[in-house]
């Protein structure tokens, strides 16, 4: 079946092309990014233009407000006034308004959310939230592992949802700061085409389509295809190259049935960086030009995604509805890349360099059935969530380690072969991942009166897993097996109190396990991850609707999860254990017709509690990690984008934006003694709207200020230089 998934698609894809350009072109596409009501227009305009669905939502509803229905708090179509918990929302509009082609910059609009290189090593999307790592979904299913997972862009995003705190009982696997869930595009009924294309600094540039619209001569049945091409030669020579495509068909079986079939191929290529900006001895980041390079020539990354969804909607009453999931996800991940080194030492010299080559070949299988059961007992309102998944996962990976040559890290001489002088290879492991889970779960939202609601939440996980094959041990390369069977239990509860329409007050506890089916570490853990959290807030709209406020106080508790030590020769280990506690704040204004403000800001207490002793080699320093701060998190971060758009005249159309971020220093290791400064930038956008055409100029760090996005393992990451992008989209429909 594999093989069924590795072709290329030119052929269809091409087909389905010529198939929509036959549907005639009708009036012109009025859509705003500059205003976030006109906004909501387009959106609840799409959504009418869609083949019946299960949710049917009425009324202008501004996306992230208490009214808006976020899926991944619930996976219901409960407001997010009734969700005792934290679920943030960036729509697509934002998301073009800013000029985001990638998630790093996405998530600037979540408070707490912050890159960790810790894995996604340079090449793949890695999150913390809370301090805590963050797991993905893609339209509610779960989406590849922690580690070693995939870079993603935006082309086919509707929209963006994270939710706060471990959500195992709802998700099964889901990590205990949160879980992003990205929103996709879905097939319409209204012929719609946009096209467009992004130049800009260091060598980037794009392009992409996207028509959706009924299918001519098939009755009942909708098509969408996405399609996009990426380049960057990147800061740094840190190269990208991204070919996708996503076909997807909705087909109205009846007028209470729907099937929406998806298929997503992504070539993901990208030079990976896990160094940075080394440290030196005094602990600081070394004096050099943010340009300086050590990572090694030969880093390359190889990523194919291939993934087919099916999901059949039933609306069997107006109080009962039934859903039907299957997704086959197929992996092949490629990698050469820097593992271990060392921050300069006396004579400025990196040492106990390292280099991963690795290969996984993965495949995931996931069916789920779940049904939503409105009723009542008496004057109380249920909305009940009953459900069954079966998760199959079989990954075949192989890794060598090779041993580097130091480097000075005042003027580094890299290697640009794996084969060069002074480089030795040994194997690390040659095995097999294999893991059967079979879940049931159910929710209750109760809704005892219009001012007091409950939801109470449960789900049990039965996992049965297997690592088999040969791993260096103790310098002994030999057969080994690792096989469990675990049954894990978590849940959810909370409550919800609404004194007026506009304010909520609420209180929530969850908590979450689940086995890591990484393909990072040297063999699977023996014991679930497991975490829990206690949550208290606010959720608020004011002044007539014109401010929107949500306030969370939290504390957040991770267990067994894997972490590479000082002094552990780059072996991870099932030895962390963190809590964050801290209070989160999000705020939207919009005090006139165009203009409007989003905030975004947390402070909080991430601390190491475990109690292991690690050593940094170069510094001399032996102790314990227990009450350091966990390696890559900020306590306090801050994010302000204010926009206005031109509402009337000869100028209207014409928006401008502008962007502060800030974020809090944090620290490249356990010990905390490499500490990473913190930054302030500034970026500004200008776009106009001209029937259909749109235009857009996008300038990131305006003051060219040198900055460290997030610490790798034994340095920094520059964040770019001024830098300015700009772009052209057409719409027609």
């Amino acid at each position: 079946m594999k093989k069924l998934f590795q072709f290329k698609l030119r052929h269809v894809h091409v087909t389905l092309l010529l198939a929509w350009l036959l549907i005639p072109t009708h009036a012109v596409a009025q859509e705003s990014t500059g205003n976030p009501e006109e906004n909501a227009d387009s959106e609840k305009t799409e959504k009418k233009a869609a083949l019946p669905e299960i949710k049917i939502t009425t009324g202008r509803v501004r996306p992230g407000t208490i009214e808006d229905v976020a899926t991944t708090g619930s996976k219901t179509d409960t407001p997010s006034r009734d969700i005792p918990a934290t679920v943030n929302v960036v729509p697509a509009s934002l998301l073009r308004e800013q000029g985001v082609i990638e998630m790093n910059d996405a998530m600037r609009n979540v408070s707490s959310v912050q890159p960790h290189m810790g894995g996604g090593y340079g090449f793949a999307n890695a999150f913390t939230s809370r301090g805590l790592s963050l797991s993905f979904l893609r339209d509610n299913i779960p989406d590849g592992s922690h580690q070693n997972n995939y870079f993603r862009t935006m082309y086919d995003v509707d929209r963006i949802e994270v939710l706060k705190g471990p959500a195992s009982a709802l998700f099964g696997v889901a990590g205990p700061g949160g879980s992003i869930n990205m929103i996709t595009r879905k097939p319409q009924n209204d012929f719609n085409l946009s096209a467009g294309t992004m130049l800009g600094s260091f060598g980037t540039r794009n392009g992409y389509v996207d028509v959706t619209g009924a299918i001519p001569y098939v009755p009942n049945v909708a098509g969408r295809l996405i399609a996009d091409m990426e380049h960057t030669d990147g800061f740094r020579g840190l190269e990208r190259n991204i070919v996708e495509a996503s076909p997807s068909f909705i087909w109205r079986i009846a007028p209470d049935k729907t099937l929406l079939v998806d298929y997503d191929h992504r070539e993901i290529k990208i030079k990976p960086d896990n160094y940075g900006i080394l440290f030196d001895i005094n602990s600081n980041i070394a004096n050099v030009s943010r340009e300086t390079r050590y990572y090694s020539r030969f880093n390359k990354t190889d990523h194919t995604v291939n993934r087919l969804g099916l999901t059949h909607n039933w609306t069997i009453s107006d109080a009962l509805t039934m859903r039907t999931s299957f997704v086959y996800d197929a992996r092949t991940l490629e990698l050469l890349r820097n593992a271990g080194g060392n921050q300069g030492n006396g004579e400025g010299i990196s040492t106990a360099r390292t280099a991963y080559q690795q290969f996984d070949n993965a495949g995931y299988t996931i069916l789920q059935n779940e049904f939503i059961w409105k009723t009542s007992t008496g004057p109380v309102k249920h909305t009940f969530l009953g459900g069954f998944e079966y998760k199959n996962t079989d990954i075949n990976l192989v890794r060598h380690t090779y041993t580097l040559p130091n480097i000075s890290i005042f003027n580094p001489v890299v290697e640009t072969s794996i084969n060069g002088a002074g480089i030795t290879r040994a194997p690390t492991f040659d095995r097999r991942i294999s893991s059967d889970q079979t879940s049931f779960y159910a929710q209750d939202q109760i809704d005892l009166t219009d001012q007091f609601k409950l939801r109470l939440g449960i789900r049990n996980d039965l996992v049965q897993y297997s690592d088999k094959g040969f791993q260096a041990i103790s310098g002994n390369y030999r057969y080994r097996e690792i096989v469990q069977t675990k049954s894990l239990t978590t849940y959810s509860t909370g409550g919800v109190y609404q004194p007026t329409k506009n304010l909520a007050f609420y209180a929530g506890y969850s908590t979450g396990a689940f086995i890591n089916l990484a393909t990072e570490s040297q063999a699977l853990s023996t014991a679930p991850e497991t975490s829990d959290q206690i949550e208290v807030g606010a959720k608020t709209t004011l002044l007539d609707d014109k401010v929107d406020l949500n306030v969370a106080l939290f504390q957040t508790n991770r267990n067994n999860f894997f972490v590479i030590l000082p002094g552990s020769d780059g072996i991870a280990t099932q030895d962390g254990k963190d809590r964050s506690r801290g209070v989160e704040v999000s705020l939207g204004v919009r005090p006139i017709s165009g203009f409007s403000i989003i905030g975004t800001g947390v402070w909080m207490d991430p601390e190491t509690l475990a109690n292991n002793v690690v050593t940094n080699s170069v510094l001399g320093v032996t102790r314990s990690v227990h009450g350091s701060r966990p390696t890559g998190v900020a306590t306090h971060m801050g994010n302000l984008w204010t926009s206005y758009q031109i509402q009337n005249g000869l100028a209207r159309g014409l928006m401008f934006g502008f962007g502060v971020t800030y974020k809090g220093d944090s620290y490249a290791d356990s010990l905390n003694l490499l500490k990473v400064p913190s930054y302030v930038v500034l970026d500004a956008a200008v776009s106009y709207r001209i029937k259909r055409v749109d235009l857009a100029l996008n300038i990131k760090n305006l003051t060219d200020k040198t900055y460290y996005t997030n610490p790798t393992f034994a340095g920094a990451l520059p964040g770019n230089p001024l830098s300015a992008f700009g772009s052209i989209r057409f719409n027609f429909n």
